[in-house]
């Protein structure tokens, strides 16, 4: 089912207005950009503990790109730009959300549990792009808000 608003843009001067009767745009998540006052702990984070590859993470050490990524699944990144060469653009994110399998989910608050990062709120049945799911949020080493979530199935949904 596609996301609508009902409306389309149209520019009047420069500011654009919403206008109805065009199609509907429907998009993904393609990346998040996090400004950082420490790209290694950001990446150990994100890799060594949470699991996700590394993108351009060797070159962004010998310094032929400007930030390393991980790759969430193959349409998704975070890049992690040292907070020197990030922009006055930049703000940080209310929080932001990763989308795991079940058994990817249990595992990973485990790990995160081993290495001392426990949850900032209780469990909970929230909603999300997918419907309802089960979520737990923690914060990563620079203080932005994580939020692990999974959707149980059609056949063990209890809601």
């Amino acid at each position: 089912m596609a996301f609508t608003t009902g409306f389309a843009p149209r520019v009047r001067g420069k500011v654009a207005v919403r206008v109805s009767q065009r199609k509907e745009i429907v998009g993904e998540l393609d990346h998040i950009a996090l400004a950082c006052k420490d790209v290694d702990g950001m990446v150990k984070f994100y890799s060594g503990l949470l699991g996700f590859p590394t993108v351009n993470l060797e070159k962004f050490k010998e310094g032929s790109v400007p930030f390393p990524s991980v790759r969430i699944n193959q349409g998704s990144i975070i890049d992690f730009f040292p907070l020197k060469d990030a922009s006055a653009s930049f703000q940080q994110v209310s929080h932001f959300c990763i989308r795991l399998e079940e058994e990817d989910y249990v595992s990973v608050k485990e790990v995160l549990s081993e290495n001392g990062y426990e949850p900032t709120r209780k469990e909970s049945r929230l909603s999300g792009a997918r419907g309802t799911g089960i979520a737990q949020y923690y914060k990563d080493p620079e203080d932005n808000t994580v939020e692990l979530r999974f959707y149980e199935s059609a056949s063990s949904s209890t809601a």
